[in-house]
């Protein structure tokens, strides 16, 4: 294979924005589906399977799409992903009752499947050492495009409630017809794969020690932090009624108890959001080539174990804000750099299926997470959901410092592609 010229940047721009447009779509339609299901006369348990339809498809077809895309490129992938995704979120504006809603949210989980095959993208065109950098980049269009949406999609929808899916459609139809337009397919080891749908590289996952722990160690950390995101507002509600104007501790939130908080929780989450996003999008770059990724998937989760047992311990709201202020730094040194260890650890042929697992892994933590999450606030009180994640972190800590010690710095020689400076 012929020395291919280094990347330049437009198809990095191009990747920063499928993932942030993947995301604003997502965080702008969210908080709307409480409102529209109520319209059209949901169940709470019908509600609860429309929240989790779409990371249930991301499951599923993850793998399905990375595979996918080592067989007949990155490109056609990514663009063809962004036109679903379009065609879903214009069904959801469309959309006139329960059941079309639930067909534009599998259709949504469905082509949003393919975030891993932007990271495996990233693996082609950067080399070993940048990996984590490069992974960063996504982070931080993942944390910017989940802190916007929520907000865009609250102000739209005060307009009409049909504009929050038509913005999200043409912002996927003007990223697929930029990427149609300026994005190369990136050279890569060519995987000869007759089957889009197999079982063999999970099998090998497993017992690939290299990989499967840090599968798990994905799986867990994201578990812990959706258990945070679904549980910080009813925490605030029960723990902290004045920073909500409320005038007593909330119990059982009603419908229009969290339609009223949910902007002042909105703005802490987003204030976490923008700090993940700049340390996965520039504090990485520095700390990995001084740390290492191993090192850091150890510092994450415990700093992230450290926020929650701050927010267990609470007893005033500007301690509360400390946590939140702790929190996003963790997250921003652990996402990108598992992340980058499935990449270093995956056989060079097949980036695209290994990332597909993991990102798999994380749509299952994220359907997963806030179930246990509720289940623990229901059973044991406000903040136990804070310390149960606690407890998983420190355990992931654990887990990551085994890591090091039986691999180190070691990862499996990869086919050499060629690769771009970031």
């Amino acid at each position: 294979m012929a020395q291919a010229k280094p990347a330049s940047r437009s198809p990095l721009v191009f990747i920063f924005l499928t993932v942030f447009i993947d995301l604003l779509g997502f965080g702008m339609i969210i908080p709307l589906l409480a409102v529209y299901s109520k319209a059209y006369g949901a169940s709470q348990s019908q509600l609860g399977v429309l929240f989790a339809c779409f990371s249930g498809m991301q499951f599923f077809f993850a793998p399905m799409w990375g595979r996918l895309s080592d067989r007949i490129g990155r490109r056609p992938v990514l663009i063809g992903g962004l036109v679903g995704t379009a065609a879903s979120y214009l069904l959801f504006g469309f959309a006139g009752s329960l059941p079309l809603i639930f067909v534009s949210r599998l259709l949504a989980g469905f082509f949003g499947a393919n975030i891993s095959t932007a990271q495996a993208y990233i693996a082609d065109v950067t080399t070993p050492e940048n990996r984590a950098k490069g992974m960063g980049m996504i982070g931080a269009a993942f944390g910017l495009g989940f802190t916007l949406g929520p907000w865009m999609g609250g102000e739209l929808a005060a307009i009409s409630p049909q504009a929050p899916g038509f913005l999200a459609a043409g912002l996927s139809l003007a990223a697929a017809t930029f990427g149609y337009l300026k994005l190369p397919e990136p050279p890569r080891v060519k995987h000869a794969a007759t089957r889009i749908f197999r079982f063999d590289q999970a099998r090998h996952a497993a017992r690939d020690a290299r990989i499967g722990i840090v599968l798990l160690l994905s799986f867990f950390f994201v578990f812990a932090f959706a258990g945070f995101e679904t549980m910080f507002l009813v925490f605030g509600l029960r723990e902290f009624p004045a920073v909500f104007h409320m005038a007593q501790s909330v119990e059982k939130a009603t419908f229009d108890q969290v339609i009223a908080a949910a902007p002042i929780a909105g703005r802490y989450m987003g204030l976490i959001g923008i700090l993940s996003a700049l340390v996965q999008g520039g504090l990485i770059r520095r700390l990995v080539p001084r740390f290492g990724e191993t090192t850091l998937a150890i510092a994450g989760p415990i700093l992230l174990a450290v926020s929650y047992g701050i927010l267990v311990l609470a007893t005033t709201w500007p301690v509360v804000i400390v946590a939140c202020a702790i929190l996003p730094i963790g997250f921003g040194l652990n996402n990108p750099t598992l992340q980058s260890l499935v990449s270093r650890a995956s056989p060079a042929a097949e980036q695209g299926a290994y990332l597909g697992i993991n990102q798999s892994m994380l749509s299952l933590a994220r359907a997963t997470g806030p179930v246990c999450a509720g289940l623990a606030f229901d059973a044991y009180g406000a903040r136990s959901p804070f310390l149960l994640g606690a407890l998983l972190l420190l355990g992931c800590a654990g887990l990551a410092t085994y890591y090091r010690a039986r691999f180190g710095a070691t990862f499996p020689r990869q086919a050499a592609a060629p690769a771009a400076e970031i």
